[in-house]
């Protein structure tokens, strides 16, 4: 008989964003960012190279300078995170499926062909495609929601689904985090988005002070 697999590497629990790209998860980092949660997003996690999750080993703990984390490829992995990260908050950001593909397909118009590297082997993993196709991407975000909602379903309190588009913001985010809310307005921003941070380390952004587009 083969021997029983290992169990898994634990750390402390983080604030994971668990919605596919273009379903407001920029927006979702900077609210995070606000609230005073170091938080970091795809640019960030494709400066930290994430080598041995993405080679299959879910071992090192490269989110331990930051409190949160959004974008691809935390979706893609969010049952290996559920395990190495016990009692971490989970945010499925959702969008409407026809206003999402048409976002998903423009931010796919600058992909080619023989790209190699991080953000081809992120699409890969999340879509089983580096270019676009409407019936697929539709199909993998029908399937992606449900796989979310089927593993959370015995544990309701660790899953927020979040849609920024239909009106969702911070009373749904604070009660889920337990922070109060901001005097302000709900961030609505787009990649490229950058908080002005003091922080070492340019890998991982950490303490907010101001906002900028």
């Amino acid at each position: 008989m083969p021997d029983a697999a290992p169990s898994p590497v634990r750390f402390g629990a983080k604030v994971f964003g668990i919605g596919l790209s273009k379903t407001g998860t920029t927006s979702l980092y900077a609210a995070l960012a606000l609230l005073g949660i170091r938080t970091i997003t795809f640019r960030h996690l494709k400066k930290l190279g994430l080598d041995d999750w993405r080679s299959g080993r879910f071992v090192k703990d490269y989110l331990s300078s930051v409190e949160a984390a959004t974008d691809i490829p935390i979706p893609t992995y969010f049952r290996e995170l559920d395990a190495m990260y016990p009692g971490s908050k989970f945010i499925l950001t959702e969008r409407p499926l026809e206003a999402w593909l048409v976002s998903v397909s423009e931010q796919f118009l600058g992909y080619h062909p023989g790209e190699s590297g991080f953000r081809r082997d992120m699409r890969f993993a999340t879509y089983g495609v580096t270019g676009f196709n409407a019936s697929r991407f539709a199909r993998i975000t029908a399937e992606h929601s449900e796989s979310v909602r089927r593993h959370f379903a015995d544990r309701p309190q660790d899953l927020l689904v979040l849609n920024l588009f239909n009106g969702d913001g911070w009373p749904d985010l604070c009660r889920f985090l337990g922070h109060p809310i901001p005097d302000m307005p709900f961030p609505n921003v787009k990649p490229g988005f950058r908080a002005d941070y003091r922080a070492p380390d340019p890998a991982s952004e950490l303490l907010p002070f101001q906002m900028r587009k």
